[in-house]
């Protein structure tokens, strides 16, 4: 009876600490739906600890992805300036600082009340470039107190855009604010991080609406150039 206590309380503290949601252990594949793309948004499957996915505004969507663990990979996405964001679940990168030799950064958007359709024009100031820090790797002996991260650039703006809230019941909340991003490129486009669960409930799913301003201008009403 104590060991089993004993490890339950480690599953719950190796939970809250790596940010993990417990309920992901027993989500299955069904769960996790292909989405059709629609024009300004992303709805991709994150879920995975050991990959890293590559997007870009240009194309609207993923150009592929990585190990987090693999150097050589990791190193040459870092010199690639095709793409602008990567997301590891709830973990995200710009092009930028340690993360990319791109002109990538990003910034909240100073807002009273978020109001996503209400920013016109994106700041040319103020943009964060990533810095290094660590993402879970590997969650396979969790009930052991072992968990495995690996190092890897981050955009410091966007961390903790999802928090899981209710472990229990897979409850996560996020952040209402808008933020701007510098891409690759040098241009710009605002982003509203929805949601980190798929439509049928399973974490990891990222929904990502957004507005790209493919003019190199910081404009982003984008319907009326």
């Amino acid at each position: 009876m104590k060991t089993f206590i004993s490890v339950a309380i480690l599953i719950f503290c190796a939970a809250i600490i790596g940010g993990c949601d417990i309920n992901h252990l027993w989500d299955k594949d069904y769960l996790f739906e292909l989405v059709e793309p629609q024009d300004g948004v992303l709805v991709h499957d994150c879920s995975s600890y050991t990959d890293w996915h590559f997007f870009s505004f240009a194309t609207g969507g993923m150009i592929g992805s990585c190990d987090a663990n693999d150097a050589e990979a990791n190193e040459q996405w870092r010199k690639r300036t095709d793409w602008d964001l990567a997301f590891h679940r709830q973990n995200i990168k710009t092009n930028s600082g340690a993360s990319g030799t791109g002109l990538g950064g990003i910034l909240k958007y100073p807002q009273e009340a978020f109001n996503f359709d209400a920013i016109l024009e994106a700041p040319e100031e103020g943009y964060a470039t990533d810095v290094m820090d660590s993402v879970i790797y590997d969650m396979s002996q969790m009930a052991a107190g072992n968990i495995i991260y690996v190092p890897s650039g981050l955009a410091q703006p966007l961390k903790g855009w999802a928090v899981l809230t209710d472990m229990m019941n897979g409850v996560w909340t996020y952040v209402q604010a808008a933020f701007i991003v510098r891409t690759a490129g040098g241009k710009y486009a605002k982003v509203y991080l929805r949601n980190f669960k798929s439509s049928a409930g399973a974490s990891g799913t990222v929904t990502m609406q957004y507005v790209y301003q493919d003019d190199g201008t910081v404009n982003l009403d984008i319907n009326n150039k």
